[in-house]
């Protein structure tokens, strides 16, 4: 067969058509032995004591495997996020004038001193004096 494409001329030297490549029947090694290693069972307990073993086996063999997996997997993440947020903080830390930095510390420790005297107040409200006595538990 002779091809014409953009300007150029493609033959096709084989004598064997497409098609017969790819409907010939392909027998492999691994499918045959997937054929043989079909058994029969004579009741379906033994048939479910054969998968779980079959079923063991196969987990004693992956579970290394799928257990590295998952431990990449958990590191990649977890590196992803610490270095996310430590560039990010670095970032805005150099992206913020020295004197937004200064108000945001005095801010931050303000609303701290401030939460700490609401929370002793509350403490103070909610604790019955020593002097009071305690109410009557009905019973």
């Amino acid at each position: 067969m002779i091809w014409e494409f953009c300007g150029l001329i493609l033959v096709n030297r084989t004598k064997i058509p497409m098609n017969d490549q790819f409907t010939e029947p392909t027998h492999t090694p691994e499918t045959e032995a997937q054929s043989e290693a079909k058994r029969e069972f004579t009741s379906l307990t033994e048939a479910l004591e054969a998968g779980r073993e079959d079923g063991a086996a196969k987990a004693k063999v992956t579970a290394p495997e799928l257990k590295t997996g998952i431990a990449n997997v958990v590191h990649d993440v977890a590196y992803g996020l610490a270095y996310g947020t430590v560039f990010a903080g670095a970032f805005v830390n150099e992206l913020i004038p020295g004197r937004v930095r200064e108000g945001f510390t005095k801010g931050a420790d303000a609303g701290r001193k401030a939460g700490k005297t609401a929370c002793e107040k509350a403490a103070a409200a909610l604790t019955p004096d020593s002097h009071e006595s305690a109410p009557p538990i009905i019973s």
